[in-house]
């Protein structure tokens, strides 16, 4: 069959015993073609959308916890809390479509707080262990932001020294970082007890700078750089750079995405003090 897309000013008929249906797209007087695959892929999306309202709305969420393991003897260091939806919407899709929808502060506070009850409430909390969570600058410097930590703090006070706020990169709120109120938050949080992780360093937006001027006291290197670690001097290099910039500045050095078991062993010689990845757990729920 000619699938062959129709000129301007002609009609496309597709019978009606396809498999798709009764349809039908024309030209405009200006040659435009309404297309329609591009109208569905709108009407997806306001679907998406739909769907993401009505999750958020109605809290439709849960999280799975990832075990990071000290290298190279695998001891257990902690979780970290990585939100999943019922519906099945990747985290990523999710988060965009709350911050389309102006509702990120509220998605991310939820995340924050229900993953901490959930971790800490439960047989787990009973290990000596860490738990990181992702926090966003924009969250941050909310208004309503230092009344929510203190919520936190006071039902959770035994905890807190046990709390990792991964900060998250987004290119859209990078002009935050050299935000006033942003540095002095996170002093707050400091100050209140809780420990400050810089995420996905090496795929984003963090530089040396930012480092220096928060000085956290966790760095995670983005899993670029364990892809075929043992394979690759270039990435050896910059994990090392990394791990002796650790060392000096008093803050701990995570790998994430280890996969393999040579890019593990390659890590732990590199001197690599905390790994993340399926070749040392994979996420799930508290109960598995």
């Amino acid at each position: 069959m000619n699938r062959s897309c129709p000129k301007a000013g002609e009609q496309y008929f597709r019978p009606k015993d396809s498999i798709c249906g009764s349809w039908v797209t024309e030209m405009d007087a200006g040659g435009l073609l309404f297309s329609f695959g591009v109208a569905l892929s709108f009407e997806r999306k306001e679907d998406s959308m739909e769907n993401i309202a009505n999750l958020i709305e109605n809290n439709h969420f849960y999280h799975v916890f990832q075990p990071l393991r000290r290298l190279p003897d695998q001891g257990k260091v902690g979780y970290e809390a990585l939100i999943r939806s019922t519906s099945g919407i990747g985290p990523n899709a999710l988060f965009q479509g709350a911050i389309e929808q102006n509702r990120l502060y509220q998605l991310d506070t939820w995340s924050i707080e229900h993953a901490l009850s959930s971790f800490f409430f439960s047989p787990v909390a009973q290990e000596d262990g860490l738990l990181f969570i992702n926090l966003f600058p924009s969250t941050i410097i909310a208004d309503a932001f230092p009344l929510f930590v203190n919520d936190l703090r006071r039902r959770l006070l035994s905890f807190v020294h046990r709390i990792v706020l991964e900060i998250n990169e987004s290119i859209t709120e990078e002009p935050i970082w050299s935000n006033p109120v942003f540095m002095q938050r996170i002093k707050d949080l400091r100050n209140n007890g809780f420990l400050i992780a810089l995420d996905d360093v090496g795929e984003g937006t963090t530089t040396f700078r930012k480092i220096f001027e928060i000085s956290p006291d966790f760095i995670k290197i983005d899993q670029f750089f364990s892809k075929e670690l043992s394979l690759c001097k270039k990435k050896q290099k910059v994990v090392q750079l990394f791990v002796d910039y650790c060392g000096d500045a008093n803050s701990t050095l995570i790998l994430e995405g280890i996969e393999r078991e040579e890019d593990f062993v390659c890590a732990a010689c590199l001197g690599v003090t905390i790994g993340q990845g399926y070749y040392l757990g994979k996420p799930n729920r508290l109960n598995i």
